[in-house]
């Protein structure tokens, strides 16, 4: 679902006169942001960036970190036609179709997080699994995007990396996708949620006690459920450490965008 834009202020950056022209897809998350450029006529990628920093979750500096990448890009040489931007933050609140109510989403997501009178909550549907994502996007970051670009398409993370796992695994499994700093566990059975969460960690020796922690607790610790971890981390180290506590370990690397975009 197409999450409705915040309007702002007239565009400061002109699109006209410019010859080469783009989409551009942004990730945002509280410790990187990484950004990709297809040409329009081809769809083909010719541009990536990623920037690393130490954990953020003040959206007027994570502003200032797509502003850093966007001019390392040199965006204001393209004409950037579609935008959109995928971002992270523990705003959010995943309910279940049979319980949604449309209009009632910040009920839902009062329970998760503090909310204003004024804060601008919107929903994801996530219809492979009938579930809807609810959540509290930065309004400041979805402005200035629209300053830039005059419009913009933008998700959760949670609903693209959700669906995504969904729709390339028809069989029952447990996920985890390691970043720097954070991890997500998502388990599926018959198509539906068993757990999904969002865990802050140091080490890989924290990722495995996570893991079994959430296995222990659904009653999985000794089952032969796939568990299929997601991480720019060398495979091996991670197979190695995690594989005398789980029967089926799976390591496939991703560098932030080919899990996502």
């Amino acid at each position: 679902m197409l999450a409705p834009a915040v309007i702002g202020q007239p565009p400061s950056m002109s699109n006209q006169n410019k010859s080469i022209k783009v989409y551009l897809d942004i990730v945002l998350s509280s410790t990187f942001v990484c950004i990709q450029l297809k040409d329009f006529d081809s769809g083909n990628i010719f541009l990536r960036e990623r920037l690393d920093y130490e954990k953020v979750s003040d959206p007027t500096i994570l502003l200032t970190k797509i502003e850093e990448i966007l001019n390392i890009a040199n965006i204001n040489l393209y004409s950037v036609l579609e935008p959109k931007l995928i971002f992270d933050n523990d705003y959010y609140a995943l309910v279940p179709e049979p319980l949604y109510q449309k209009g009632k989403e910040k009920t839902y997501l009062k329970f998760n997080t503090q909310l204003e009178n004024d804060d601008y909550v919107v929903s994801d549907n996530l219809k492979a699994i009938n579930t809807y994502n609810i959540y509290l996007p930065y309004a400041n970051i979805n402005n200035y995007l629209i300053d830039n670009f005059e419009k913009l398409e933008f998700y959760h993370f949670n609903t693209v990396l959700i669906n995504r796992l969904v729709n390339k695994n028809d069989s029952d499994s447990c996920y985890c996708f390691i970043e720097e700093g954070f991890l997500k566990i998502l388990i599926l059975k018959k198509r539906e949620i068993l757990f999904f969460n969002s865990f802050s960690y140091n080490s890989l020796d924290d990722v495995l006690y996570f893991l079994i922690l959430v296995l222990q607790d659904k009653s999985l610790k000794n089952s032969k459920l796939p568990v299929k971890i997601y991480s720019k981390k060398d495979p091996e180290e991670i197979k190695n450490k995690f594989k005398s506590f789980l029967k089926d370990v799976t390591v496939i690397h991703h560098d932030g965008f080919n899990q996502i975009l």
